[in-house]
């Protein structure tokens, strides 16, 4: 049997294939409808028809006086203004698709509808039960009984850096720069903290040598990866050195790679892997590809299981450490089902896009003016900016221009290290706003400097 599809079926029909092959990606404007008539040589009904097949559909969406727009696959688009935010590492909540937000909550809710949270302050047994093997993909090999889960990174950065077993160690060592809100937390609560620098190199593993044989470390704290705000990856040799010093001066690592299930990069093994399990706490979050829930996985060594189970149960009567029971059963409903993996996969894809455009224009700019670290993974990347006496003028006029960045000055303990650059984020803007963006910024930089 023959199906004869009419013009604007047809029309519908072609758009669609063109969405499914990535002619025309999330949040990107489609053909206008003067353009659909004249493509087809229809009319602009038959134009409005076709795209009107499409919007119930949910793979496309109106806006108002603009045009019509690619929302992927039933998700709600993206917020779109006039503004270029760039300061943000938080995606929006309907950056997941909804479709697969309300399969897993439905499922998370019939399947829990008749338990209550584990007295043991680990998680609920069903998930953590999964969560070796998810482990295992990122080449993290743990048992189910080192596996905790936790509300976010920063919650354990801060219980971690406060409990009393590093209480025979004096302080806290951290990358320089390093993830702003730790920093605030150290000075807040006057930890004493060392510091060690890192560039687009790397860090100086023989001064990181001298600090762990030399002074009284509790933990060595560091963004091995996808690193804020650098952007940055440390190197195979960098990762192994860190892990052998670890082990031979007795120093605890807290790793921290909170975007690395998100990120592909070929033949990457973490610090965890390196130190065989010991003397490596190892963190990962999912805020980043599932915003809508607070949820994140601490592993600990063995070593380290009755202290840590003390100090959870002594915590207890101060923060809640554990996620609510509704985000523990999503994720869990995400990771059984697969939806997981096509969502991470579906923001990789997402991103490639962004890591072109980053790299296109960069080459393009004098390193002597400016120069960007990182932007081949995860959200975040950092402009060096050479004209430091400027950096003021230069930062009030991206703000006049309502480009969003974030002043690196807060990610740096000493502030008298601060190297004069911007982080950016890549987490709520489109590809081609991010391309004028980043010609914006150089003009100024150029025009100012």
């Amino acid at each position: 049997m023959v199906i004869i599809m009419t013009k604007y079926e047809m029309i519908a029909n072609d758009v669609e294939k063109q969405i499914i092959n990535l002619k025309y990606e999330q949040g990107e404007k489609l053909p206008s409808l003067k353009k659909i008539s004249e493509m087809y040589q229809c009319s602009k009904e038959t134009a409005i028809k076709a795209y009107d097949v499409l919007v119930k559909k949910h793979l496309i969406y109106a806006k108002h006086q603009s045009g019509y727009y690619v929302a992927d696959n039933a998700m709600k688009p993206y917020f779109i203004n006039d503004d270029y935010p760039l300061n943000t590492g938080n995606p929006f909540v309907n950056a997941t698709s909804l479709v697969d937000a309300k399969h897993c909550l439905s499922i998370a809710i019939e399947q829990y509808s008749h338990s209550s949270l584990n007295l043991s302050l680990q998680g609920v047994d069903t998930l953590r039960s999964i969560l070796p093997d998810f482990l295992a993909h990122l080449s993290v090999y743990a048992k189910e009984e080192s596996i905790f889960l936790i509300q976010g990174i920063t919650q354990m950065l801060s219980f971690l850096s406060d409990s009393d077993y590093f209480k025979n160690k004096k302080y806290v060592l951290i990358e320089e720069p390093t993830y702003s809100y730790y920093i605030e937390f150290l000075k807040s609560m006057n930890i004493p903290t060392l510091t060690i620098k890192r560039d687009e190199k790397g860090i100086d593993l023989r001064y990181l040598e001298h600090l762990f044989k030399n002074e009284s470390i509790k933990f060595f704290y560091t963004i091995p990866r996808n690193h804020n705000p650098l952007g940055t990856i440390l190197n195979t040799k960098t990762r192994k050195k860190i892990a052998e010093l670890a082990l031979k001066y007795d120093v605890y690592i807290i790793e921290d790679d909170y975007f690395g299930h998100s990120c592909y990069i070929p033949k990457y093994l973490p610090i965890h892997y390196y130190t065989f399990g010991k003397n490596c706490i190892y963190l990962t979050s999912f805020s980043k590809t599932i915003p809508y829930i607070r949820i994140g996985i601490c592993v600990i060594p063995e070593s380290f299981y009755q202290a840590f189970d003390r100090l959870i149960h002594q915590a207890y009567y101060f923060s809640y450490q554990l996620p609510s029971l509704i985000s523990q059963a999503t994720l869990e409903s995400y990771l059984r089902s697969g939806l997981y993996q096509k969502q991470t996969q579906r923001l990789q894809n997402q991103l490639k896009k962004h890591y072109q455009i980053i790299k296109h224009i960069s080459k393009q700019w004098d390193p002597h003016i400016a120069y960007i670290t990182g932007g081949t993974s995860g959200y975040y990347f950092s402009i060096v900016i050479n004209q430091r006496k400027q950096f003021p003028k230069i930062l009030k006029e991206l703000k006049k221009h309502k480009i969003l960045v974030a002043d690196n000055q807060r990610c740096y303990y000493d502030i008298d290290h601060f190297n004069y650059s911007i982080r950016l984020s890549i987490a709520r803007i489109e590809a081609n706003k991010l391309a004028e963006a980043l010609n914006m910024i150089y003009t100024f930089i150029q025009s100012i400097t």
